[in-house]
């Protein structure tokens, strides 16, 4: 479903210096926002319990073009950044990357 916030965006640009898998990424938002309110496209944080949660097309929406963000969300892989290091950030499942860190260790408050 398009309108459903369900998404982090990884900013594979913030991320990718020194990444490896087990280690937290960078989420676009520093703070999180209610349906009702304008998404938050300011700052990043590493703690996904305040990153902000997009739609698919909330970036398209919000004026990034396709070369900036993909424009179809992606799996958390192993080869996460280089595998999709052509763009600025990608949309990953919210869920599906708790279940990464939860994995990995990474604290999610």
């Amino acid at each position: 479903m398009i309108g459903e916030r369900k998404y982090f965006a990884i900013s594979i640009k913030h991320t990718e210096y020194k990444w490896k898998f087990g280690k937290p990424c960078v989420l676009w938002g520093f703070k999180r926002t209610s349906d009702e309110e304008k998404r938050c496209f300011a700052g990043y944080t590493e703690n996904p319990s305040r990153a902000e949660l997009y739609a698919e097309d909330d970036f398209i929406k919000h004026g990034y073009g396709m070369d900036i963000i993909k424009p179809t969300p992606v799996e958390m892989t192993v080869d996460l950044c280089k595998k999709w290091r052509m763009y600025d950030t990608v949309l990953v499942d919210a869920e599906q990357y708790i279940g990464y860190c939860k994995m990995a260790y990474i604290p999610t408050e």
